[in-house]
């Protein structure tokens, strides 16, 4: 037995999406420094580069048409004589093109390392193998770059090429002289490569063994938006490919391949707004600035001090009382069921010392975490807006916040700033608006606010003099559908390694932040292998491109971002399916879009709006990770059909069934199954 194996996209690959990206490469080093070449020869590298290759190969079959075995390969001295030809190159100039080549081939290819273990643990257990490659390159090239990767390739294996035997594997010729060679029949090849029909259909039609190693192509969401002669989409496909072949775990290649070309554009484009606006501090708000926080110091903007800002809607938003009804609202607005605690925890940084007098005053007696009926909340906004004393507490209250909050921010340098720039994700900037009413309200000066976000949904109290927003990636009124499961997934890959700002309080004369205790739920979940894959992709994404190529990136990568929310690939479903995710800050994590059952399937269906949340917060990536028969439950149509159902009634659903087929139902359905569509049922 002999095993051969494929080299390009099987034992290595190469950096940049398509082997095309090495003459877009070319291309752009040849603009910025042509050394003496035609200038339209620079400005259209990559397609000469193609049509001198294509040119060539018609040109060796020209030479004797009526040859018993046609030349089947060119070499890369064919291909560069015949660019030479068409641009009246001089011999200088081809040799200095086809090692330039050469280099670039040296800088963008590497190892791919399932294969390169696979090839070291056969030649470790004394199997004989070889190289089989249908390649242009000369044997002396491709030593050279082999070598590079990992000298042991050479050493260990012959290595048979198409540009030397002048056969290919594409014929089948390749492998029946290989066979020759070695000594061995045709059925003792084991043969991997990722060419179905060079690497798998021919040399089965041959008699050898073959099986095909896909890893090295692109898959789906890593070709979206396409464009070959894009080199920055060159890179980035690359780098998600190369992040993905050799990253160690799925939390790193989830960082890599789908934080990073979100937030790495983002934090280029601040530093470049903070440059021009003439802004020298930066603040980041926790927590999605967290990690925005650790991208920006690792480009080293020497000329910006960047901070830390503990703050949160919850922190900030209890402090402003200018108008007391609108913080009432707020108070009782939740995304999920409301308790007294809830309330306790909206008023204060330490709940617990308010609840008793919550109690006393409202009249609710019952447990504090209980959850309110709707009646009750509306009784509760009535006697917080009318109460006297209710009012007092939470206005007393607020004072008190305020307080803290004022002295954690002229500790920070904030208050003193003007103005002070606030980098966030988004998505209202209602923290800003809560900031800047807090810091004017205390003197006649007005400190101005800027915000720079991801994204807004709304500006909410945005000025244009004293308190702007601008945003990067969209601005509201940008969506046609509700974007939530877009932004929720955001929030996901920004994830801090601390809770939320709960409030401040004072020890040994400094302000700190009083956090809950989210950030070990997130640590525990692979925070640190998810960032280690975002600065991954950052260190890599600015080795080979400018930061303006950085930023013309983002229009692709939101476009990707949007595709993914609707088809997500199963990396990334998987990676982040089991993330602890809450939408409000009290309440209590849950995956973000675990698999469901069957049961959990009807519920999303059947169940009440308000309760899909809890089940997924992502029906897509819920989907993914699902099982088949759930996807098909939860497919587009039967989500039509179940609303048009229970546009009615649920129970119109089994009026339509026989009353047969609603026994044999009965029968067959599993007792949790069955207890949960009775208690849809009865709703």
């Amino acid at each position: 037995m002999i095993y051969s194996f494929d080299l390009f996209d099987t034992l290595i690959t190469r950096r940049v999406a398509t082997p095309r990206g090495v003459f877009v490469y070319l291309q752009r080093e040849l603009l910025a420094d042509p050394q003496g070449l035609p200038l339209e020869l620079c400005r259209r590298f990559a397609q000469e580069r193609v049509a001198a290759e294509y040119a060539a190969r018609i040109e060796a079959r020209a030479r004797d048409p009526k040859a018993a075995l046609q030349v089947e390969e060119i070499d890369f001295a064919d291909i560069y004589a015949c660019l030479g030809r068409r641009h009246r190159l001089k011999e200088g100039d081809i040799a200095r093109l086809m090692g330039l080549e050469l280099a670039a081939e040296a800088e963008l290819l590497y190892g791919v390392p399932e294969m390169l273990a696979r090839f070291h643990a056969l030649v470790e257990r004394g199997e004989r193998v070889v190289l089989i490659s249908d390649m242009y390159l000369r044997p002396q090239d491709l030593k050279r770059l082999l070598d590079g990767i990992d000298p042991f390739l050479l050493e260990a294996a012959p290595l048979y090429l198409s540009s030397e035997v002048k056969l290919n594997k594409a014929s089948g010729r390749l492998f029946a002289h290989v066979a020759e060679v070695e000594g061995v029949a045709l059925s003792e090849i084991q043969h991997i490569g990722d060419n179905p029909i060079s690497d798998v259909l021919r040399p089965r039609e041959l008699g050898c063994q073959a099986t095909l190693f896909a890893a090295c192509h692109l898959t789906p969401d890593e070709t979206f938006g396409a464009n070959e002669d894009d080199f920055g989409w060159q890179v980035s496909a690359g780098l998600f490919r190369e992040g993905r072949l050799t990253l160690d775990s799925e939390r790193a290649r989830l960082g890599a391949l789908y934080a990073a070309p979100l937030l790495v554009p983002f934090v280029h484009w601040v530093i470049a707004q903070a440059r021009v606006q003439g802004h020298e501090r930066l603040y980041f708000l926790a927590r999605d600035g967290q990690v925005l926080l650790e991208i920006a110091r690792r480009l080293e903007p020497d000329d910006l001090e960047l901070r830390y800002l503990y703050a949160s809607r919850l922190a900030c938003h209890r402090c402003v009382d200018q108008d007391y009804a609108a913080l009432v609202d707020w108070i009782l607005v939740s995304h999920r069921e409301l308790s007294l605690l809830d309330i306790a925890q909206r008023l204060s940084a330490r709940p617990e010392t308010l609840v008793e007098q919550l109690q006393a005053l409202t009249g609710l007696q019952g447990a504090p975490e209980a959850p309110l009926a709707a009646r009750t909340r509306r009784r509760l906004r009535h006697q917080f807006l009318s109460d006297p004393e209710l009012k007092a507490l939470v206005l007393e209250q607020s004072a008190l916040e305020r307080a803290h909050l004022l002295g954690y921010l002229d500790q920070e340098g904030l208050t003193a700033g003007d103005p002070v720039c606030l980098v966030d994700v988004g998505w209202s900037g209602t923290i800003q608006d809560s900031l800047h009413a807090i810091v004017n309200a205390r003197g006649p000066g007005q400190v101005r606010f800027q915000g720079l976000y991801w994204g807004l949904m709304a500006e909410g109290r945005a000025d244009p003099l004293s308190n702007r927003k601008t945003a990067f990636a969209f601005e509201p009124g940008q969506f046609w559908r509700d974007p939530t499961a877009l932004r929720e997934l955001v929030e996901c890959l920004t994830a801090a390694d601390h809770g939320t700002t709960l409030g401040y309080a004072l020890g040994d004369g400094v302000y700190y932040p009083l956090l809950n205790a989210e950030g070990e739920e997130i640590r525990s979940w692979g925070l640190d292998a998810l960032r280690a894959g975002i600065h991954w992709f950052s260190a890599r994404l600015s080795q080979w491109l400018t930061p303006p190529e950085i930023l013309a990136l983002m229009p692709h990568s939101f476009a990707r971002l949007q595709f993914l929310v609707e088809h997500p690939s199963a990396l990334l479903a998987r990676a982040i399916g089991d993330f602890p995710y809450s939408p409000d800050p009290s309440g209590r994590l849950r995956p973000f879009a675990p698999p469901l059952s069957l049961s959990e399937a009807l519920g999303y269906h059947l169940g009440a709006r308000t309760r899909r949340g809890e089940i997924t917060r992502w029906r897509q990536g819920s989907l993914a990770n699902s099982t088949t028969l759930v996807r098909l439950l939860m497919s587009s149509k039967v989500v039509r059909l179940s609303g048009l159902l229970r546009a009615l009634h649920p129970y119109q659903l089994v009026r339509i069934l026989p009353y047969p087929a609603l026994m044999w139902l009965k029968r067959r359905l599993p007792a949790p199954l069955l207890r949960t569509a009775r208690a849809m049922l009865r709703m």
